[in-house]
């Protein structure tokens, strides 16, 4: 199983959980007003559970049906953000063969993660604690991670809010924000990526009281990750599994806090090259007095 991304960073040892929530009692106006709002992560258990996804995607026969036809990358690794850990780890095939691949019991590590497969948006739904959404600037609608042992590294997202939900499978997921003044040492630490092998890679920030979280999530739950939170994933079983992460636009002064603090330079704008609603991005910046710092932040983007 895979562990490489948490075993080795000391404030997972003893990490509290986010706040746990129940998605029949969670009130639109709370999950605004308490959690996004405020940038606070929380995990909102059955969240998802009435989607037709938790059922379909289980028949690996069904999501070739589907789309089986499209290309996508396959990565024999976990999902990085050095590209030391990702070269020659990357294969393009059609989604038909990667989910065999996947389904496979001597496939050590896999993972497909893509935003392209519209043909499965049908099996997504809405949630009761969040009717109105406008489109995210950073990311697509969904995304869908198919995953055999493979979990994610330290990142963060620079913009929108996410709804990490999880289809098949578990997960645990490691937490920690960027507002404090270790941050620049630790996104050293996790842009390097060497915690995965060297156990003392976050000695320099021994003896630092930093607010470490963490966040386990069942098939059916859903884990609201604020934008400019680090957070790793791993996995909990080693058979085949199917998260997907829904997105929307970040309320206002969420959104001028981010295009403040990359200006600035304490933060990163992760994947400028890719957004897929930039120009609405620059619009918002325009209303909020913020388009100079947008173009601030854009220079020092990777």
């Amino acid at each position: 199983m895979s562990s490489g991304i948490l075993a080795n960073v000391p404030g997972m040892r003893d990490a509290p959980e986010v706040p746990e929530l129940d998605a029949g009692t969670l009130t639109e106006s709370v999950f605004n007003s308490e959690y996004v709002a405020n940038s606070r992560p929380c995990v909102i258990r059955g969240a998802v559970r009435h989607w037709a996804a938790l059922e379909k995607w289980r028949d690996r026969n069904y999501l070739k049906q589907r789309c089986g036809h499209r290309e996508v990358s396959l990565f024999q690794s976990e999902l990085h953000v050095t590209k030391k850990r990702m070269d020659g780890r990357q294969k393009a095939m059609i989604f038909a063969d990667a989910i065999d691949y996947l389904h496979l019991d001597d496939t050590e590590r896999g993972l497909v993660v893509t935003g392209t497969l519209t043909e499965l948006l049908c099996d997504l739904g809405g949630v009761s604690f969040l009717s109105k959404a406008e489109p995210a600037f950073w990311y697509n609608p969904a995304r869908y991670f198919f995953y055999r042992n493979s979990g994610s590294a330290w990142h963060h997202h620079p913009f929108d809010e996410t709804l990490m939900s999880q289809i098949i499978g578990s997960k645990r997921i490691g937490l920690i924000g960027t507002d404090h003044p270790h941050n620049p040492a630790l996104r050293d630490i996790f842009f390097a990526e060497d915690y995965y092998d060297d156990a003392t890679a976050f000695a320099p920030l021994e003896g630092q009281k930093l607010a470490w979280f963490s966040a386990t999530l069942q098939p059916g739950d859903a884990l609201y990750i604020p934008p400019l939170w680090w957070h790793g994933v791993v996995p909990l079983t080693d058979s085949f599994g199917a998260t997907a992460p829904v997105t929307w636009r970040s309320p206002p002064h969420v959104i001028a806090n981010s295009i403040t603090r990359i200006a600035r330079g304490e933060i990163d704008m992760i994947g400028k090259t890719t957004a897929p609603h930039f120009q609405s991005l620059v619009e918002t910046a325009r209303k909020l007095g913020l388009e100079h710092e947008l173009a601030t932040a854009w220079n020092r983007g990777v």
